[in-house]
């Protein structure tokens, strides 16, 4: 599809329509199973997430507003931008609501990995060479992704039946899991001579609501960083001690410590070893062994075309990789995620989690909570300037266009049609 034509066929108003409004925030509570009335909740509904996504989608549009003309006539920037009017377009045809729940689905599911493709893409464009405002401005991209990611892969969760829906399950089952899966990992890209182990330490048995794949994403992303910094350690050890030690040297294993009050569950991570600053920081997506990935997504993006994307699962397990982007998956519901770094004695992990499951999703603020909402003109004159910042024209003008609506007064319906 020409991006040109994507822009063109889109109605101005419905854009800035979602342009200026407010986003609804999820709390747990609204993926959680009833237990009087076990259906599925209407916050995976056809009718919400058809209404919700492109605001959200829109949203990220609006963030990367903010950025200068040049940086908007990246290649990588038009085409996540265009990719974002593609996924819109798809969302608002009249259709879709009423389509049936495996179609649905496979839609929804193509939308999950053109999220996490142009998640990747966005990471490769501001963290290649990251600047604080880059840093700041792609953490609240992640943040709206991540809001994305869960409608997303909650609807897929219930058609699918894969029991990956928002529940009460027991840490301590997830955790051994996440411990294995880390392992198999580092393992696969380093070899089993340095392999730490990781001791489990739970006083009693817990339970805690809440999606079964991001608390194992965020254990795992945990752990792994830690066997890293722990094989690293005992390498330094082994290659410094005197040769008749060495036979007798054995590597501390990890403890992983889960424990639980009336408001929390908390998680404590110990190794000897000292986590280095760099593996602290936002970064490209990378494996194990720190070697960038996904690079191929870079190698189809097309001034002139926007690619159309199948389901693939190792881009969007990849799209959700990284220290950073674990801290966000904790934080989304009232978590937090931390770490206690010093030379010499060792690194602590720390996870908390609250057990109130009616706190609301984290969100990027747009404007001072006085404020009040963008109004309709002031959004256009906004989207105008973006979609012109972002369009074909040449050369680049600091002029911006006046907004002449007439000239796109075509029925949604045509439009998304056309598209």
């Amino acid at each position: 599809m020409l991006q040109s034509q994507v822009i063109n066929v889109l109605p101005r108003r419905i854009l800035a329509s979602l342009w200026a409004t407010s986003e609804t925030r999820i709390a747990l509570s609204h993926f959680a199973v009833n237990k009087e009335q076990p259906t599925a909740p209407m916050a995976i509904s056809s009718n919400f997430l058809c209404n919700e996504l492109p605001i959200r989608y829109t949203h990220i549009l609006r963030l990367l507003s903010a950025l200068s003309p040049e940086s908007l006539q990246s290649p990588i920037i038009k085409n996540v931008a265009h990719s974002y009017l593609c996924d819109i377009c798809t969302l608002l045809h009249p259709s879709l609501k009423q389509t049936s729940p495996k179609a649905l689905s496979n839609v929804l599911s193509k939308l999950r990995t053109s999220q996490a493709v142009n998640s990747i893409r966005l990471r490769y464009a501001f963290l290649s060479s990251p600047t604080p405002a880059c840093l700041n401005l792609m953490d609240n991209i992640n943040t709206i992704g991540i809001g994305i990611h869960h409608l997303l892969d909650q609807h897929i969760s219930w058609v699918t039946n894969k029991l990956n829906h928002a529940q009460t399950l027991h840490p301590e089952d997830i955790t051994r899991q996440a411990v294995h899966d880390a392992q198999a990992a580092f393992s696969g890209a380093y070899g089993t001579a340095y392999l730490p182990q990781v001791e489990i330490k739970a006083r009693t048995k817990q339970e805690l609501v809440y999606i079964p794949s991001m608390l194992h994403r965020i254990i795992y992303e945990s752990i792994l960083l830690c066997l890293k910094a722990q094989a690293m350690h005992d390498q330094e050890q082994e290659r410094t001690a005197r040769w008749y030690r060495r036979p007798f040297m054995k590597s501390q294993p990890m403890t992983l410590s889960i424990f639980g009050g009336p408001t929390s569950v908390g998680f404590k991570l110990d190794t000897a070893a000292f986590i280095p600053d760099k593996d602290l920081l936002p970064s490209i997506p990378r494996d194990p062994i720190g070697i960038p990935t996904c690079s191929s997504v870079l190698s189809s993006t097309s001034r002139t075309s926007v690619d159309r994307v199948e389901p693939n699962h190792a881009l969007e397990w990849a799209s959700l990789s990284g220290w950073r982007i674990a801290r966000s998956l904790a934080s989304h519901w009232g978590g937090n995620l931390d770490i206690v770094n010093v030379d010499g004695l060792g690194s602590t992990v720390y996870l908390a989690l609250d057990r109130n499951t009616q706190i609301l999703e984290r969100y990027p603020t747009f404007r001072a909570p006085q404020q009040d909402a963008v109004p309709i003109q002031t959004a256009a004159a906004q989207l105008d300037a973006f979609l012109y910042a972002i369009s074909n024209a040449q050369p680049i003008s600091t002029v911006i266009p006046t907004p002449l609506y007439h000239h796109h007064s075509v029925s949604l319906t045509a439009a998304v049609g056309h598209a």
